[in-house]
């Protein structure tokens, strides 16, 4: 009895032994093996793209030029700039008197793109310079305006004004206005006879901080703050140069007592 059943046990096991998985090495042997083969796939695209681009970026344009894109681009930058600075130094140079000349640059056809690079930063530098002396000039108006010491302040009567461009002329009506040394305006003339006219011009009045009264960007008087009332006559272009606008006016100095 005791042998049957050892013998029972004994095939029981070697049935269990028989029905288990064996292990597979063929499949990680495969995936092995495939791993370079798709990287090397890989780095032969990529050095097929980067052989493609390369040959694409020699070729030349249907003129025969290469690619002038960025030059292009650096050249309108150096233009905004220069318009910018420009626009600081005439506002300095009129209300204040005096200002930093811009950096002196050569023709912008005669410029590399190295050159293009340092002129538009050493006009940047400039404009960073003139906006902060704007900027305190600024803040001296202001405080010009609240303490209003003797010869800071005028009054304008604009009593006559002819514009004559575009073939067309006009008398303005007259105008009267406050400035503040240092600060700049602009008053519109229109029509003395039509009010519902169409025609105008913008005149641009400034007080200087050294007591010019300038008109247009002309000089047409030096204030004496001394002096309570003055006048001066005026012979000035229209602001784009088209026309002239010939007028007198009247000033004297507002006292703060």
């Amino acid at each position: 009895m005791s042998i049957f059943r050892t013998g029972l046990l004994l095939a029981t096991l070697v049935i269990s032994a028989c029905s288990m998985p064996i292990l597979q090495d063929l499949p990680p042997k495969k995936i092995e093996k495939s791993i370079p083969q798709e990287q090397k796939a890989n780095a032969d695209a990529a050095a097929l793209a980067n052989n493609t681009q390369i040959k694409d970026n020699k070729k030349p344009n249907l003129n025969g030029a290469t690619d002038s894109a960025p030059k292009n681009t650096l050249v309108e930058q150096l233009k905004a700039q220069k318009q910018v600075a420009t626009k600081n130094y005439t506002e300095l140079k009129s209300r204040v008197g005096e200002a930093t000349e811009q950096p002196s640059l050569r023709p912008i056809e005669q410029l590399n793109s190295k050159e293009l690079n340092a002129a538009i930063q050493a006009l940047r530098t400039y404009i960073s310079k003139t906006s902060t002396e704007l900027a305190s000039l600024n803040a001296r108006v202001n405080e010009r305006q609240k303490t209003m010491a003797r010869g800071d302040t005028i009054q304008i009567f604009l009593s006559e004004a002819t514009v004559s461009h575009d073939n067309a002329t006009f008398k303005a009506q007259p105008l009267v206005g406050q400035w503040v040394r240092g600060e700049s305006r602009v008053i519109r003339l229109k029509d003395n006879i039509l009010f519902e006219s169409p025609m105008s011009e913008d005149l641009q009045v400034t007080f200087s901080e050294t007591y010019q009264l300038i008109i247009n960007g002309e000089v047409i008087s030096i204030i004496n703050p001394n002096k309570t009332k003055n006048s001066a006559s005026f012979d000035v272009s229209t602001h784009n140069n088209t026309g002239k606008i010939i007028g007198k006016l009247d000033y004297r100095i507002v006292d703060n007592k």
